[in-house]
């Protein structure tokens, strides 16, 4: 299966100590407030990196703050007002701009601090903090992991709602362009729980979205959702409204290939970015422009001399790639 060439443009490079490292953890690349950030630790210190709006530069500003914990920051979030939240074990921390601490707020302990991690976020109106946290243990069966909404502000818990994961690790993301639209994805041993969740009148909503075993992949538009199979057999788009759509590898593939990574998304409205390869962790990924509409294969890309398992489309014609600290943006020619 051949597909048509499409040359790669390089706009900017730029570098961010142990970028490429940090795609691994849950934190590492963020879609926060309209805006594509990079999270990474050194030293001691949580980076982040703001994704420039202008597509000739990489990094708008890079900004770091102390970490809360020296067994590494757990899950940091930026916020609107310039503050960072991280939901490390044990506490949350809400830092403002200039690295002063704002509040903590404790946090219940799971018994498998490797597997079950907390995640936050700020709400679409950046009013409230969402943070997963261990649900209560006492005498009866377990209910589940809780959603907690704390005011940013103030630390003060307004909300809370039992999820129908436990012990999970987790992962918040927003809608690059509806940051009111979050998306939760819960790995739970072997089952994956992918949520919608939603504040309203002061209380917490989450529903399912696609199917289960099915984590939310990278950018998404408006209420349009990219999801990838954990297997990387299929990536299904789902909206509101819209017939689902699903393209399985076997049928739009070569032979042998699958999608690898964990972020495919949306370059633009009218395309999507993927990898594929025939091993997750393949040195040889090749990226490929989908159809944003029917997921069906357009054009692969080439850009010799550059290699990267997980392409970021960043939702307006560009991504990055990333290898070891430095950071490329492009776009096609």
């Amino acid at each position: 299966m051949e597909y048509t060439p499409l040359t790669a443009e390089l706009l900017a490079e730029d570098e961010l100590p142990y970028a490429e490292a940090a795609l691994g953890r849950n934190d590492g690349f963020l879609v926060r407030n309209g805006a594509c950030w990079l999270v990474s630790e050194s030293d001691g210190r949580i980076l982040v990196g703001h994704v420039d709006a202008d597509t000739s530069r990489v990094f708008a500003r890079q900004l770091s703050w102390p970490s809360p914990s020296p067994e590494g920051h757990g899950f940091a979030s930026p916020l609107p007002d310039g503050g960072l939240a991280v939901a490390a074990p044990r506490l949350v921390t809400v830092y403002d701009a200039d690295e002063r601490v704002r509040w903590t707020h404790p946090l219940d302990t799971w018994d498998d601090t490797q597997l079950a991690t907390s995640a936050c976020t700020p709400d679409g109106t950046g009013h409230l903090l969402l943070v997963t946290a261990p649900g209560h243990s006492g005498d009866g069966p377990y209910a589940g992991d809780l959603c907690l909404a704390l005011d940013v502000r103030s630390g003060k818990p307004v909300s809370r709602t039992v999820l129908p994961s436990a012990s999970a690790g987790y992962l918040f993301q927003q809608s690059l362009t509806d940051p009111g639209r979050l998306l939760l994805d819960a790995a739970e041993g072997d089952t994956f729980h992918s949520l919608a969740v939603r504040a309203e009148n002061g209380a917490l909503h989450v529903e399912p979205v696609g199917l289960e075993d099915e984590p939310f992949a990278g950018v998404n538009l408006g209420t349009s959702t990219l999801k990838l199979d954990v297997g990387g057999e299929w990536l299904g788009r789902y909206e509101p409204g819209c017939p689902d759509v699903s393209a399985d590898a076997e049928d739009v593939l070569p032979e042998g290939l699958r999608f690898v990574g964990h972020r495919p998304g949306f370059l633009d409205a009218d395309r999507v970015l993927a990898a594929v390869a025939e091993e997750q962790w393949s040195d040889n990924s090749r990226h490929l422009l989908l159809d944003a509409r029917t997921l069906r294969p357009m054009g692969e890309l080439l850009y010799p001399g550059t290699t990267c398992l997980d392409p970021l489309a960043l939702g307006d014609g560009s991504w990055l790639t990333v290898h070891g600290n430095a950071v490329r943006r492009w776009r096609t020619s």
